[in-house]
């Protein structure tokens, strides 16, 4: 009877049964599944060839999140971005319409905007020869246009690339041929997205940094919630339970959540009471390459673009509800990303990663363990499975034959 209540009442916000999935965890005693024990090949996370294998199957032709769409609120707002291999421009143009191009003259091929942060400008020169563009890719002026004879400008705007704002996100196809087809794409996910209210929010603040780690390394360590209590327990650690989470994939992302010990003041309470930032906290993946941390009172996008098997570019992006009305209030905000950032991300998660890519390429582990309480990282390695193929040469049951494989005919094969 309570199912059909939730179904019915909450069927357009899914967070509310993975909410009573985790009341469940908590007065039965029990785990989210089953407990089991694989390992994993090193070279999972090592292998030079398999990386180059995961960009052409994974990252050649997907909508990727590149920042909140409050990032660019104005018209002539814009930012560059050179992460994922191809030099990106995302504009706000005058009708309001967010739009991406390839960052590259039509003339010459040279870069032709240089906003690493947010900037705002009405038109952009290149630096070569000066052709001009508009905000809307339009190729607006030639300098001694009449010495090209027989040319369209009309032939020679920008590139533009699949963008979209949805969901409070700006979303780009870096591959100009590629699709974005967001509802397809997200599923039901989308509902979280718009239940936290992403698009309502306002931009706080970014770093971009780069870490030598695995990609995947690192969205693992935000779908394990076996470390929390013990790598944070001398920041946030003492906020949470101790391994009670529970995740469910949607597509090819996952839906997590981690208990904090305010769960506890829930189970009595009505569902239309239930606090999804202070009684909980979720962290979504967003395939292939975000998180979504929804902290009480601001919410972390952190992106993930790899650079090589062993080093990754981190953008962690901060959104709060709304602009702060006075200096106390900014001072909060501030003190809450350094915590988060500098305490939390970097100096345990990240920092972490880091030392688990040394110890893989020192050898002492030919396998890793992914143990009972480690189900949202089992369930990211299976999702990684459906682009890359292959998931078996690298995963094994206890006491089962590893299959040895050469992973560069395995790569060059597909």
């Amino acid at each position: 009877m309570q199912e059909h209540s939730l179904m019915t009442e909450h069927k357009d916000d899914p967070r509310y049964a993975l909410f009573e999935t985790l009341i469940g965890c908590v007065t039965d005693n029990k785990p989210h599944e089953p407990f089991e024990t694989s390992e994993i090949d090193v070279r999972y996370y090592t292998d030079d060839e398999w990386f180059k294998h995961e960009q052409e199957t994974i990252f050649s032709d997907v909508p990727l999140i590149l920042g909140p769409s409050a990032m660019l609120a104005e018209a002539g707002q814009h930012f560059t971005h050179d992460h994922t291999g191809k030099p990106i421009l995302v504009v706000r143009g005058r009708d309001k319409k967010l739009r991406a191009f390839l960052n590259v003259c039509r003339h010459r091929g040279v870069r032709l905007a240089d906003a690493p942060e947010v900037s705002r400008k009405p038109t952009f020169t290149c630096p070569y020869h000066h052709w001009t563009y508009g905000l809307d890719g339009t190729l607006t002026n030639v300098p001694v246009e009449d010495s090209f004879p027989d040319f369209d400008k009309s032939c020679r705007n920008l590139v533009q690339l699949p963008c979209e704002e949805a969901h409070g996100l700006i979303w780009v196809n870096p591959n100009k041929n590629g699709t974005l087809n967001l509802p397809d794409f997200l599923g039901n996910i989308a509902n979280d997205l718009d239940n936290f209210g992403i698009a309502d929010d306002h931009f706080f603040q970014q770093t971009v940094q780069t870490r030598k780690a695995n990609w995947k390394l690192i969205v693992e360590a935000f779908q394990d919630g076996y470390h929390v209590t013990r790598l944070h327990k001398n920041t946030v650690g003492g906020f949470f339970m101790d391994c009670v989470a529970a995740q469910e994939t949607v597509n090819q992302h996952i839906r997590s959540i981690v208990a904090r010990k305010e769960l506890a003041d829930a189970i009595e309470l009505p569902q239309a009471q239930w606090d999804f930032r202070n009684h909980v906290s979720f962290a979504h993946f967003i395939w292939p390459n975000t998180i979504m941390v929804f902290h009480p009172d601001y919410i972390s996008q952190m992106a993930l673009y790899p650079q090589s098997s062993g080093e990754t570019v981190v953008v962690h992006s901060c959104v709060i509800d709304s602009k702060p009305a006075s200096d106390k209030e900014q001072a909060h905000f501030e003190r809450g990303f350094d915590i988060i950032e500098n305490g939390v991300f970097n100096a345990e998660d990240l920092h972490t990663c880091e030392q688990a890519q040394i110890g893989m390429d020192s050898g002492a582990n030919d396998t890793l363990v992914v143990g009972g309480h480690e189900g949202g990282l089992r369930a990211f390695l299976n999702i990684c499975e459906q682009s890359t193929g292959d998931f078996d040469r690298f995963i094994r049951q206890p006491n089962a034959k590893l299959d040895i494989v050469d992973l560069h005919d395995t790569a060059d094969s597909r």
